[in-house]
């Protein structure tokens, strides 16, 4: 009776086991998937009142920016200045894709990046609107209580093979 037992013992704890560690292992990459976009449909939304800490709301705290020509911004604090001093610019007006392209994910789910375009309008000194199409790489991550933040984003002008030769 003992070794009967014992084998129930060892067969309870091994299926314990194997539940945690499906339960830890096991990424639903296209939950994960739906969740990004969920986000990314719902960030214009939290722009439109022009809120700094409404549109913020997504980014890590320790995010960054990174686009051509310009100084890095690093942190949260430093993208709400961003974004407050472009509220102010005559004009502006940014839009991204309706949706992003390529969502990769790492293996254990916790970070992900994915392709889109994004496109900035502002007036010049005399009116003239001013538009960059710009391609982007975005970083994201996990925060500690498992909801999906931007970390990175590297951005750079669209611009057609022939000029660059």
């Amino acid at each position: 009776m003992r070794p009967f037992f014992t084998i129930l013992i060892v067969l309870s704890l091994l299926s314990c086991g194997k539940e945690r560690a499906n339960s830890l292992g096991h990424v639903d990459f296209e939950v994960e998937e739906a969740a990004i976009i969920k986000i990314w449909e719902d960030w214009p939304n939290r722009t439109q009142d022009r809120n700094v800490d409404s549109a913020a709301f997504y980014w890590a705290d320790d995010a960054m920016i990174m686009a051509q020509g310009q100084p890095t911004m690093k942190g949260k604090d430093q993208i709400k200045r961003l974004m407050s001093f472009m509220k102010k610019v005559p004009g502006f007006k940014m839009t991204w894709d309706d949706h992003p392209s390529d969502i990769e994910f790492s293996p254990d789910g916790q970070m992900a990046y994915l392709f889109a375009k994004n496109e900035f309008v502002r007036a010049d000194s005399t009116g003239k609107e001013i538009k960059v199409i710009n391609q982007a790489m975005q970083i994201w991550k996990k925060d500690k209580n498992g909801n999906w933040r931007v970390a990175v984003v590297v951005m750079y002008p669209k611009m057609a093979i022939q000029s660059l030769f």
